[in-house]
């Protein structure tokens, strides 16, 4: 998501005290839950091309989902698993984002590719080892946009679990002017989830070329679902 604006002096001079700073966490994890909340009591969802994935949840087989940044909020109106685990930021903001997911089921461990990724792995690692699903922004979390990391393909060779791309699109819809031109649906929007094709990758490991080639793989097909997606809510096409 993009940073937030600039507060006011007094307000940052506020965020030294532990109060202040989970009070404000509390309060922005409460109003993205709240707006999402909302606008999904207006839409209509749809899902093409899920039947593989609807078919581990009902068997309680624990998956790897990869999804774009800008577009993973809206997962929250599809997701039906036996419980999804996502790596989110240690900062406020992501801290916010972490209270908004709870309040949808998910669960987070503390972490990001760039702060305190060991520990935030290990805890998706365990998360998988009970039977729960992990999902992992392929692109967070700060781009650049549309490239996916090493994460999730790694996290798949790790567990052996398939690893599905997920696009979502909306017929209706605001864009923020965010790195990750994040995607919010409007009232009544048509939301459209598609499942791309699983990578199967196995345990056995495979080679820093091949893992290369996997992670570009997933990229072209997280890419390909997600203009599939627009497409069929009567978008232009875009790769994320």
């Amino acid at each position: 998501m993009s940073n937030p604006p600039d507060v006011p002096r007094q307000a940052r001079g506020l965020r030294r005290y532990a109060w202040y700073s989970a009070l404000e966490i509390w309060l922005k994890g409460f109003v993205m839950w709240s707006a999402l909340r909302l606008i999904g009591m207006t839409v209509r969802t749809e899902s093409h091309h899920s039947e593989e994935l609807e078919r581990c949840w009902r068997n309680r087989e624990p998956v790897v989902l990869a999804l774009w940044h800008g577009r993973a909020p809206m997962a929250v109106y599809f997701y039906a698993g036996p419980g999804a685990y996502i790596m989110n930021s240690t900062h406020r903001d992501g801290m916010a984002v972490s209270q908004a997911l709870r309040r949808f089921g998910f669960h987070t461990t503390g972490g990001s590719s760039s702060r305190g990724a060991v520990g935030g792995i290990l805890g998706l690692v365990h998360a998988f080892k009970r039977g729960n699903d992990i999902a992992l922004v392929a692109d967070g979390p700060r781009g650049p946009a549309g490239v996916a990391k090493r994460g999730a393909v790694d996290l798949a060779v790790h567990t052996g679990a398939p690893l599905f791309p997920l696009a979502l699109s909306a017929s209706k819809c605001r864009r923020f002017r965010s790195w990750d031109r994040l995607m919010l649906p409007r009232f009544g929007a048509r939301v459209v989830m598609v499942a791309g094709e699983a990578l199967r990758v196995g345990t056995a490991k495979p080679s820093k070329q091949e893992r290369e080639a996997l992670r570009l793989e997933l990229e072209r097909r997280l890419s390909q679902a997600c203009r599939e997606a627009d497409s069929i809510a009567g978008r232009e096409p875009e790769d994320y």
